[in-house]
């Protein structure tokens, strides 16, 4: 089964000779969910921006949804990421001078594809009837399930949350990684998630570490209480 995301010997070279990643190689299968930790400075965002297109490697190669992206032109990556990938931050990027139903119809009126109603991903994230509301009148929770809402719209092949409970409370932050979890369950989707949060980590399949740019571990993903004790040795052997 071919990978839905493939990083192939990444390095990714900041100016002033920053080194962010280097040769990473990750593989993410349809239906898989990897949580992606390390401590700050590891390189864990630029992993994700790399492998979802938003940012150019310095080297390697990228593949998303079957397509080698490490070359195309911005506009070819734009089209790309709008057809089979959905995104999803801790600050929700929504535009709230519009309402829950014009934010979620956003990749579908840029050009997306219509493979799912508005009413259909409202419902899936538990906001049924709330497609008339100002988004700027919900909670933080509220906004973000609209932000999931938008990211499964196009029925995506891959989905790339970076922190999106960090700005939540610990209940609605499990509601928000139950959507996750069922983007990847349910649906079939890749699903790519950097998280400082070992309680979130494990609600996913695959544990990454990275340390100094580097994967320093990359396997099952045990509890909480486990991924917080590995990620402390990570974090203690960086500093």
């Amino acid at each position: 089964m071919e990978s839905v995301i493939s990083l192939a010997s990444v390095s990714r070279r900041y100016p002033r000779g920053v080194l962010a990643l280097r040769e990473v190689s990750l593989d993410v299968p349809p239906g898989q969910f990897v949580a992606v930790m390390g401590a700050t400075g590891s390189g864990k965002s630029t992993l994700l921006h790399c492998a979802a297109g938003l940012d150019r490697p310095t080297g390697g190669r990228v593949r998303l949804a079957g397509h080698d992206i490490t070359g195309m032109r911005e506009k070819q990556r734009t089209r790309l990421r709008r057809d089979h990938a959905g995104f999803v931050f801790q600050a929700y990027n929504l535009l709230s001078e519009l309402t829950v139903r014009q934010n979620v119809a956003l990749p579908v009126r840029l050009g997306g594809p219509r493979n799912r109603t508005v009413d259909e991903v409202l419902a899936q994230v538990g906001l049924a009837g709330f497609g008339k509301r100002p988004v700027g009148e919900l909670s933080g929770g509220q906004r973000q399930r609209v932000a999931i809402a938008r990211a499964l719209v196009t029925a995506p092949s891959a989905v790339f949350a970076d922190e999106p409970t960090g700005a939540l409370d610990p209940t609605t932050g499990a509601m928000i990684l139950g959507l996750l979890r069922a983007a990847a369950d349910r649906d079939g989707a890749a699903v790519l998630m950097v998280t400082h949060d070992p309680a979130a980590a494990a609600w996913s399949d695959r544990l990454v570490l990275l340390r100094d740019g580097v994967i320093a571990h990359d396997g099952a993903a045990p509890d909480a209480r486990e991924i917080a004790d590995r990620l402390r040795g990570v974090s203690a052997v960086a500093a």
